[in-house]
């Protein structure tokens, strides 16, 4: 597999001075080095205030960065993007899958309103050329045609999140940016989900980055595991070797409360 995405010192800086009575917070996140491969699955865990949702942002250019450099698709984006077409392109090789798909979605707008609206924004494709491409993913992405159709209150929450993720592959992405994305589905339609993405991303060659607390699912879907701590990446590796032999003390004490909740005859 080739390198689709290759991160360069990304740095964030936030510093908040301006809090009464209290003290200054300062905040840096890396500098990160990473690559994603061609189809290739990646987690990133961590503990709360890790900065593993802002490292997302950063990625997707939700959040300029203070400095560095990411190379997407053969494409060099600087932290600090100027060009609108530049980050145009960036919006179509690298989407985003939010864990609250619900929220995400305007209730008082149809499905298919939804989904053309990345079409409409990005591309020069008429009304008419739109139409069909969003009845082919809402079939790829396991809903009816019909759901063009629907809204919000008449969806389920699976088929929302099934919403979310067409909308989110709308564009053909080269990369998946997913921030806890099966924490608020329930145990059955999560397998559904998680079994969906791995069907979408052997069809379309998608890089999947995912943030979870969800070790089980993590070690089931990754290929790699990215583990961060106060901003930075302080272990990564190939996802059994980071389950059987941990270095550092976060990864260590992450694996070891998801063995404390797994039956003892299923780790290896």
């Amino acid at each position: 597999m080739t390198d689709i995405m290759q991160v360069n010192g990304l740095t964030f800086f936030h510093s908040d001075t301006k809090r009464w009575l209290k003290k200054p917070e300062i905040f840096q996140l890396g500098p990160i080095d990473l690559s994603v491969k061609r189809g290739e699955t990646i987690a990133i865990i961590g503990e709360n205030r890790a900065g593993k949702s802002l490292l997302a942002k950063l990625l997707v250019g939700a959040i300029p960065a203070s400095k560095g450099e990411i190379e997407l698709n053969n494409h060099k984006y600087l932290a600090k993007y100027n060009k609108q077409d530049t980050q145009q392109k960036r919006t179509h090789d690298i989407r985003m899958i939010l864990q609250h798909s619900s929220e995400s979605m305007n209730p008082a707008v149809p499905v298919g309103k939804i989904l053309d609206e990345p079409l409409r924004l990005n591309t020069e494709l008429s009304e008419a050329e739109r139409k069909p491409l969003i009845e082919e993913m809402l079939t790829k992405v396991g809903l009816l045609r019909e759901h063009y159709y629907f809204y919000r209150h008449m969806l389920s929450d699976g088929q929302q999140q099934r919403v979310a993720l067409a909308r989110a592959i709308m564009l053909k992405p080269k990369v998946l940016v997913a921030d806890e994305p099966f924490a608020a589905l329930d145990p059955t339609i999560r397998s559904q989900t998680v079994n969906l993405i791995l069907q979408l991303q052997q069809e379309l060659g998608l890089a999947f980055i995912f943030i979870s607390h969800n070790l089980g699912i993590v070690r089931h879907i990754a290929d790699r595991i990215i583990v961060m701590e106060n901003g930075n990446i302080v272990e990564e590796g190939k996802t059994e070797t980071i389950f059987r032999w941990p270095q550092h003390a976060t990864t260590k004490k992450l694996v070891l409360a998801y063995q404390s909740l797994v039956p003892q005859h299923t780790i290896r």
